[in-house]
């Protein structure tokens, strides 16, 4: 996200430009978004923004140089185990057999990303309680600008309402009035749910059709990593009940007991929570066109603030929505590379020289 583009800034031998009118345009920013930014406020309302974006983007950065760097090995593999009917044991020969047909069944068998949808979002739970979090939570890329968020949520209605967050929700709603809310508008449909969910199943089939395995597998993880950041992100709106900037909501926090006119779930964004998941996947399977990565966390960005452009979001839940995605993503990139080290397989055997039957199961990592 360029800062430029989203707050245009004038500054001229440092003396900022009075916000009252415009040349050009001939209208005056109305009282309804709310006052005005004095010029104090709006130098030390740049300078927070701009750190927790510098932040933000750091924290991509670094993560997207290993996403399982964050993971954990796993515990040790259990040999072959040999279940049979009769007491006796199985010929050597035998189990040898069956064991390298197991590993040949495993060695065809379909890649993670082609596996059942459902199943691999009930395996990312566990996954992400057990190991992804507990190893998240003390990385400082995240931690600092989550904490930098959280505190912009929880000041915004203040005393009389005049916190950073909402100031520079109404700064940025003002700014875009005009010929800015039509592009909002077009970027915040890219986010909602029917249009993304028509891009990444058109990717996916276009990229199983063409054999272009890359994109299948992109559109395919993407949609797995959507499933957890829906899920999560819903829970985080439902906990924190904070009202949306319209109507002239302040963003109080854990409103149970909202208004007329008052509409709650804004932090954190859901549109930046799901653009940034689908931007880090796809970054990732294309790291080597570093072009994906613009493209990817740029669009990702603007989606995010089109949303505190037309007063649906505050600043502060764009800047969380974003973090909860980046990680959800590398969390779904690093479980697929954990699940490719071992594959595990189930097969019979009949050993026709002992008379015998039994099963077999066999393990390769």
């Amino acid at each position: 996200m360029h800062v430029n583009e989203v707050f245009r800034i004038e500054a001229e031998n440092m003396v900022p430009k009075k916000l009252g009118t415009r040349q050009g345009r001939g209208k005056r920013i109305s009282r309804e978004g709310g006052r005005g930014l004095n010029p104090p406020f709006r130098r030390v309302t740049f300078l927070q923004v701009a750190v927790l974006l510098f932040l933000l983007c750091l924290s991509v950065a670094r993560a997207q140089e290993d996403p399982a760097s964050n993971a954990s090995s796993g515990s040790g593999d259990s040999p072959p185990v040999s279940l049979k009917e009769s007491d006796e044991t199985l010929p050597l020969s035998a189990v040898s057999d069956a064991a390298g047909e197991g590993e040949k069944a495993a060695s065809t068998d379909r890649p993670y990303w082609r596996r059942n949808l459902f199943g691999r979002f009930f395996r990312d739970q566990k996954y992400l309680f057990t190991t992804w979090w507990p190893s998240e939570l003390r990385r400082e890329g995240l931690t600092l600008p989550l904490v930098g968020g959280i505190a912009l949520a929880t000041t915004s209605s203040r005393g009389n309402g005049e916190g950073t967050d909402l100031e520079l929700q109404r700064y940025v709603q003002n700014e875009t009035r005009g010929r800015g809310e039509g592009v909002a508008r077009g970027f915040s449909f890219i986010g909602d749910t029917a249009p993304g969910a028509a891009l990444i199943g058109t990717g996916y089939l276009i990229g199983r059709w063409s054999h272009n395995d890359r994109l299948a597998e992109a559109s395919s993880l993407s949609a797995e990593a959507l499933l957890t950041a829906g899920l999560w992100s819903s829970a985080m709106k439902a906990v924190t009940a904070r009202t949306r900037p319209a109507g002239g909501s302040r963003g109080k926090v854990f409103n149970y007991n909202h208004g007329p006119g008052e509409t709650v779930g804004s932090f954190p964004s859901g549109h930046a929570t799901g653009a940034f998941t689908v931007a880090t996947v796809f970054a990732q399977v294309y790291k080597d066109h570093r072009w994906v990565s613009w493209v990817a966390y740029g669009t990702a960005g603007l989606i995010g603030a089109s949303r505190v452009a037309l007063a649906r979001h505050f600043p502060s839940d764009v800047v969380v929505g974003g973090l909860l995605g980046n990680s959800i993503g590398r969390m779904v990139l690093a479980h697929e590379k954990e699940s490719g080290r071992s594959t595990s397989s189930l097969q019979p055997l009949f050993d026709p020289a002992g008379d015998e039957a039994g099963l077999v199961w066999t393990r390769v990592w």
